[in-house]
């Protein structure tokens, strides 16, 4: 009983902290390029958001055993309110990559918190949809991010104090939660055995696919629209449809893998986000390759996850989902510091080409796949 209202408190206070991680996400590259910083560094800013993920995610259990719970998850959003503000104590690239690394590590905590909880609670038949619930109330906070950029305040001190009191409201909600995880005897990180697993490598490597094209999205899309011309508000816009796409074919997307196969959807998929990229490539009916874009690239990583855990024993799948959070990090964290160095040597169009170069190596993987 516990746990069945603790549930719909833990989104709450998710809804509150990607709120803040999504206003946070764009506004970050738009104060970057006021600055008169270089594609270059934009995306090595984003890259210490992403290897702050990656940190995070490997210190989760640790911190999970050494505090609980919920207040490994109120110390990760207090970091977050803080590493926020500590960006408006000097522009410069050193200390925002520092700043942005903190967040990343509380954000990846945040993310294993929530993600276990559900998992331990969970049964074999609502596991699968509680995890929708889930990344459902995440996009749905992306959104609402992106909309509510707009009646934030532009200064970085402002903005930084707006988040502390998103992180409040989180701390306040997660503490009526009523979640317990059971701590290990060893705080080990053992996930190789998932990540050699065989049969799982295809949704491990769909996994590392969603967090490269995610990861780009959040650093370099509002660098781009802004080199374009466009003011903050019409890249929140733009944003907001990215991603509001990737809300609305959660469930049918979803529904279609269930029907046919993942593999199929996830070949759709890719096929389709490389037509959207040349549209974008070639600038023709730009809302029509934004909304394919963010159908497909966010569903990625849903599909590939579900594919993954599927290959796996239950006493596994908190495990599969460690490696799932590792690989999907590790793309974020290489790809926009590398997408970054391209545009700027190149052109911002080959944000994507790479997009559509990424695509074209699933579906090979994907038709090779028996």
């Amino acid at each position: 009983m516990k746990h069945s209202y603790s549930f719909p408190i833990l989104l709450t206070s998710l809804l509150f902290v990607t709120i803040a991680l999504s206003a946070l996400n764009t506004q970050v590259p738009l104060w970057l390029v006021r600055e008169d910083f270089s594609l270059g560094q934009i995306g090595l800013v984003g890259s210490s958001y992403f290897t702050g993920n990656l940190f995070g995610t490997i210190m989760a259990n640790w911190f999970i055993s050494r505090f609980n719970a919920r207040f490994t998850y109120t110390y990760s959003c207090i970091i977050f309110a803080i590493a926020t503000i500590g960006l408006s104590f000097s522009m410069d690239f050193y200390s925002w990559a520092i700043w942005r690394f903190f967040i990343g590590i509380a954000c990846a905590v945040t993310w294993v918190v929530i993600e276990s909880c559900i998992l331990v609670t969970g049964t074999v038949r609502t596991r699968g949809k509680m995890l929708a619930v889930y990344l459902t109330t995440y996009y749905l906070g992306t959104v609402l991010g992106q909309a509510l950029l707009q009646y934030f305040p532009q200064d970085v001190l402002y903005f930084g104090l707006v988040i502390a009191v998103l992180m409040g409201l989180a701390i306040l909600f997660v503490l009526l939660t009523h979640y317990k995880l059971p701590k290990k005897k060893k705080s080990s990180f053992n996930i190789m055995p998932m990540i050699l697993y065989k049969p799982s490598r295809v949704g491990l490597i769909g996994c590392a696919i969603a967090g490269m094209l995610i990861g780009s999205l959040y650093s370099l899309m509002p660098a781009y629209y802004s080199h374009l011309g466009y003011t903050d508000n019409q890249v929140a816009n733009w944003m907001v449809l990215l991603i509001l796409s990737g809300v609305i074919a959660q469930m049918p997307a979803n529904w279609c893998a269930d029907k046919f196969g993942r593999r199929m959807v996830l070949l759709v998929e890719s096929i389709l986000m490389m037509f959207a990229c040349s549209l974008l490539i070639f600038n023709v009916y730009g809302v029509l390759a934004i909304v394919l874009l963010g159908a497909t690239i966010y569903t990625i990583y849903p599909i590939s996850m579900a594919w993954a855990c599927s290959c796996v024993r239950k006493q596994e799948i908190v495990s599969m989902n460690q490696a799932m959070l590792l690989t999907n990090t590790l793309g974020s964290l290489v790809a926009p510091a590398v997408i970054a160095f391209i545009m700027d040597k190149l052109s911002n169009t080959y944000l994507f080409i790479s997009f559509a170069i990424i695509s074209l190596y699933f579906v090979v993987l994907l038709l090779l796949k028996k």
